[in-house]
């Protein structure tokens, strides 16, 4: 009973709702910053999760899907699901996005997103504390959250629209 109970507790908790709002706006983030530029012929999506979160992240990507059937712009959308330990499989995202996880996985996590030069969205706006680059604000409005320190040390330019109706994260203010 224990052990139930400990994993029960391990496993993060999502807001079906707020997965569908991510699941709306974290394409556009590629189309709408330089991550554009590295599409091919098709955009790529990394969705980074612990097994335990394996079938919340299965149902972000049919949330995608079913958002955009037809692809973003005539780029049809690929998605890699991947555990933080495989996370190698995300060398060719424009996008990762980001679930809960250890610290440790997420700090490791940020740090290969950064050296290949991928775009890192998180479920969980204190991800940004760590660098992960964007996320949601949602309060009365829901606005893109963007860690401004993170895209510039990375060399992401995001389009003026965007910064526009975005909230800028300032390191720990939350």
């Amino acid at each position: 009973m224990f052990l139930i109970i400990g994993i029960i507790l391990d496993a993060s908790t999502y807001d079906e709702d707020v997965l569908n709002i991510f699941s709306k706006i974290a394409p556009r983030f590629i189309i709408m910053s330089s991550q554009k530029n590295k599409i091919e012929t098709e955009i790529k999506i990394c969705v980074l999760h612990d097994k335990i979160d394996e079938r919340v992240a299965l149902s972000f990507i049919d949330k995608i899907n079913t958002n955009y059937p037809d692809g973003i712009k005539n780029y049809p959308i690929k998605f890699i699901s991947s555990s933080y330990f495989n996370i190698g499989e995300c060398k060719t995202a424009q996008l990762a996005f980001i679930f809960n996880s250890d610290r440790n996985n997420i700090k490791e996590a940020v740090l290969y997103l950064n050296r290949q030069n991928i775009l890192s969205m998180s479920y969980e706006e204190e991800l940004l504390d760590y660098g992960v680059q964007i996320s949601l604000f949602i309060g009365r409005k829901v606005l893109p959250y963007i860690n401004m320190k993170a895209i510039t040390e990375n060399k992401i330019e995001l389009d003026n629209i965007l910064l526009r109706v975005s909230k800028i994260y300032k390191e720990h203010e939350r």
